[in-house]
């Protein structure tokens, strides 16, 4: 049996709560990235465990109100991967700040959310711990710190972990604490 074969059957074994730190594992490994039918692997390894995170969340009675919770589309996820793996292709370098700036939102039959980055070093959101419905909104600062370091604050009540851009820069991509994957384009 192949080294594919056996991560599958490993997989397939794998207690929910171990899924996650494994799905982390193989995106930072480098040999993923050079092999496709691995990062075939990694992308239904995510899409599964998505769809079991909300399969949990429905059990136990935390399911959005009819709002379907979406993937990142595969295109862009092997893109950004790839942006990963071998860095922002060569062409002249815009400051992530400046990428950052405008209204980021998710595809709007999921729901209107959305985080809009301003010039002034402000930024809003109405996706934050604590939301209760249409018409809340989090108002907070950002930056870029070294190493193009995202620093929000109120950093407590942000949901998300980390983002980083599909390699054309009109789509950000953010992953939120409890693990799920969202893509949102860029609004004129």
């Amino acid at each position: 049996m192949d080294s594919l074969e056996n991560l599958k059957l490993y997989y397939a074994q794998m207690d929910f709560e171990r899924k996650k730190d494994f799905i982390l594992k193989l995106k930072t490994d480098p040999q993923i990235a050079k092999s496709a039918p691995h990062r075939q692997f990694l992308e239904e390894c995510i899409l599964s465990y998505n769809a079991e995170v909300r399969e949990r969340n429905k059990s136990a009675g935390f399911a959005p109100k009819e709002r379907k919770m979406p993937d990142i589309s595969p295109d862009t996820f092997a893109k950004a991967l790839a942006t990963l793996v071998h860095g922002e292709p060569k062409v002249a370098k815009v400051s992530l700040r400046s990428r950052l700036l405008g209204k980021w939102q998710r595809d709007p039959e999921d729901g209107d959310f959305y985080y809009k980055f301003n010039e002034d070093g402000t930024f809003e959101t109405n996706e934050f711990e604590g939301a209760t419905g249409e018409g809340d909104t989090l108002v907070g600062n950002f930056s870029v710190g070294a190493d193009n370091v995202v620093l929000m604050e109120p950093h407590e009540k942000l949901r998300f972990t980390s983002l980083m851009f599909s390699q054309n820069a009109e789509s950000l991509i953010i992953r939120l604490k409890d693990g799920l994957t969202f893509e949102y384009a860029r609004q004129a």
